[in-house]
């Protein structure tokens, strides 16, 4: 029994070992079983001519736009993935041809499934709302709202909300801003020297204005009181020179007799050679004021006062 059991132990482990002996350890990546054997595969960026034998196989570089991603026996490469333009994606040049080209989405399109068969613009962030994830080839645009401090004032898939500008020393903000519109900055002290000036500007104007209009004022007034008080002086005046004038009377008689007398003094003076004097006015040259009947005024010079007098008074007599 035991001699039994051997027997089969044995013939087993022969069965094994020609089994194993049968098979050929070839690799599988870059080898290829053929009638028994292990034949070499072409690399990758290549395929297989049929001119070549199981360890020296012949193989050919790929063509333009075909690509071959690892070891083969085929007689061909395969074709890279056509990208259309009129889908949105972009001119690919396919340079390498040992791995696949994926085709892009052109700048602001993500796909529009995950098969990529075409591409879709991003969505676009309105005013007051900036990027929270900017879009990509497979990806589209989150917006968000600008939070107090920031702004967005385009509409824009890849613009974010940016800070509030930060007014300089010197300058001031002049307008607040809000989630659409920066903080607007203005310079402190050009705006106050001009407000300055102007204010100096309109308070010397108005100090000028109210000195001429007061003076105007008191010399209205001084010459109002000016002009009573003369009048008043006058009225005064003109009644004692008429009087004067009338209580000296000639007589025809009278006055002709005085006339020679007028007419040799008046003949002396013109005969004589008047002396100057600087310190004094010339005697010839002054004149007296006499008022008239009426109360009008006659200048007369020095020597003509007499036949003047004499002359209305005689007048006043053929009158009466």
């Amino acid at each position: 029994m035991h001699r039994l059991l051997l027997l089969l132990l044995m013939m087993m482990m022969m069965m094994w070992a020609s089994m194993a002996a049968a098979q050929p350890p070839c690799d599988p990546q870059t080898q290829y079983e053929q009638n028994g054997q292990c034949c070499k595969m072409c690399g990758p960026g290549t395929s297989m001519t049929s001119l070549g034998i199981c360890q020296e196989p012949q193989c050919r570089a790929c063509e333009q736009n075909e690509y071959q991603e690892k070891y083969t026996n085929e007689p061909q490469c395969q074709r890279q993935p056509y990208c259309d333009p009129n889908k949105n994606f972009k001119v690919t040049v396919h340079e390498s041809k040992e791995k696949r080209s994926s085709c892009i989405c052109k700048l602001g399109f993500h796909c529009s499934s995950e098969a990529c068969l075409t591409c879709v613009p991003h969505t676009s962030c309105e005013p007051g709302r900036g990027v929270r994830s900017k879009g990509n080839h497979t990806h589209d645009t989150l917006c968000q709202k600008c939070h107090e401090g920031t702004f967005s004032s385009e509409t824009s898939w890849d613009g974010v909300c940016k800070k509030w500008t930060e007014c300089e020393n010197g300058y001031h903000i002049q307008k607040s801003g809000t989630d659409i519109s920066d903080n607007i900055c203005e310079e402190t002290s050009r705006t106050h020297g001009v407000l300055f000036v102007f204010l100096g500007l309109v308070l010397v104007v108005v100090l000028i204005a109210v000195l001429l209009y007061w003076q105007c004022k008191v010399k209205r007034g001084y010459a109002k009181v000016k002009g009573c008080v003369e009048s008043c002086q006058e009225e005064k005046k003109e009644p004692q020179r008429e009087t004067n004038v009338l209580i000296t009377p000639l007589n025809p008689t009278e006055e002709e007799s005085t006339m020679p007398e007028v007419q040799t003094s008046q003949e002396e003076g013109f005969g004589r050679t008047p002396e100057e004097n600087e310190d004094e006015p010339s005697q010839e040259m002054s004149t007296d004021v006499v008022f008239t009947e009426r109360g009008n005024f006659v200048t007369q010079e020095n020597g003509k006062t007499e036949i003047l007098s004499r002359q209305e008074s005689q007048t006043q007599t053929f009158t009466d």
